[in-house]
């Protein structure tokens, strides 16, 4: 089996010549490594994919596969398969003759076709099933049709384009689980894309994060929650997403925030008078004070849904809509005010105009009062 390690260079692909759909992205995916594309939708992910594939002619930069150039490869020579969000399947042909298809396209001997399609449908739970018609299964049966076809396969690479986007949301979860384990038994490079973060914080090893082509930040998936590269990243991933308001930083390098009695010091001072954007995740705000809370903000809360292991409270603070994650079953009136409590260690402070993560770190809050 040949080398599954995938490294692009400055891929770019515009269809007019003037709007990219990527550009310049530049990463290198280990063999072995399950690396996920996400963004919204139109950010040029599957654009992205396609490429890998063959299916889609770079308008600039390389690809090299299997540690060749790839660039002019047909699909059938970059040694991959591939997995569809419509799975792609016969309806005319049982899930065996799905299954084996590619092998017989190939000419695989068939004992060799046999072996591969047992080991296939003993790992996905599919033997039952063989002699049906894609018709006669569940969306989630479907889907390990079209797993099991590219295990069989046996390439060193396998792509994935949103499989899971079609299925409810407890299959959704159950699959995600089935596909995390299928590529470790396998040892494969698995590319996939998705729209999901959830899908995306589970299920990479490393994960690109795109936006309108461009590339956000490349990264494991608790480095990009913890440490955004901007503040894209920081409200693109994580459920709910990080809070962001806009704040200030006076002559002195203190910063105000909307709504707060105190401003903060900061360890580094930011040059003066300047606006820039505050945030912090929902799980690192409290209702009451933690033992490392040093800093308070007022909120007037809106809404409060109850979900049996934790609370989400949707708040206007300080003029900016945000949300709060409380652990347990908090039985709350909205529409009246609140204190909310956190650590000033875990706020984030990018540019206000290009939404980069400035890095400062916050100190303890200034003590005095203040009027805002």
């Amino acid at each position: 089996m040949s080398d599954g390690q995938v490294t692009l260079k400055h891929v770019t692909k515009s269809f007019d010549g003037s709007q990219f759909a990527v550009q310049d992205a530049s990463v290198t995916i280990e063999q072995g490594e399950f690396f996920v594309l996400v963004g919204p939708s139109g950010c040029g992910k599957s654009t992205m994919l396609r490429m890998i594939a063959g299916l889609e002619e770079l308008t600039a930069g390389e690809i090299h596969m299997h540690g060749r150039l790839s660039n002019d490869l047909s699909p059938s020579k970059r040694e991959l398969s591939m997995v569809f969000q419509n799975y792609a399947l016969y309806p005319h042909l049982t899930v065996e003759e799905n299954i084996l298809f590619g092998l017989k396209v190939r000419k695989v001997s068939k004992q060799e076709q046999r072996r591969r399609c047992d080991e296939a449908v003993d790992m996905l739970g599919m033997r039952e099933y063989l002699k049906r018609k894609p018709r006669e299964l569940s969306g989630g049966q479907r889907q390990r049709v079209a797993l099991a076809r590219a295990v069989v396969s046996q390439m060193p690479i396998c792509l994935m384009d949103e499989p899971l986007s079609n299925l409810d949301a407890k299959l959704r979860a159950q699959m995600r689980t089935e596909i995390r384990q299928l590529q470790q038994e396998l040892g494969i490079t698995m590319i996939y894309v998705t729209h999901d973060q959830v899908e995306a914080m589970t299920m990479a090893d490393r994960m690109m994060v795109l936006r309108q082509g461009e590339v956000q930040q490349v990264g494991r998936p608790l480095d990009l929650y913890n440490h955004p590269a901007n503040d894209f990243v920081a409200s693109f991933i994580g459920a709910p997403p990080m809070n962001l308001t806009t704040a200030t930083v006076d002559n002195s390098g203190t910063l105000h925030v909307p709504g707060a009695p105190r401003p903060l010091v900061m360890d580094q001072p930011l040059p003066a008078e300047q606006e820039v954007q505050l945030g912090i995740r929902p799980e690192h705000l409290h209702l009451e004070p933690q033992e490392d809370s040093d800093w308070e903000l007022p909120v007037h809360l809106q809404t409060v849904e109850v979900l049996g292991n934790e609370t989400l409270l949707t708040m206007d603070a300080g003029g900016a809509d945000w949300k709060a994650k409380i652990p347990g079953q908090w039985s709350l009136e909205a529409k009246r005010q609140a204190v909310l409590y956190l650590n000033s260690s875990h706020l984030h402070l990018f540019a206000l105009d290009n939404g980069k993560n400035i890095g400062a770190s916050l100190s303890a809050p200034v003590q005095e009062e203040v009027t805002l």
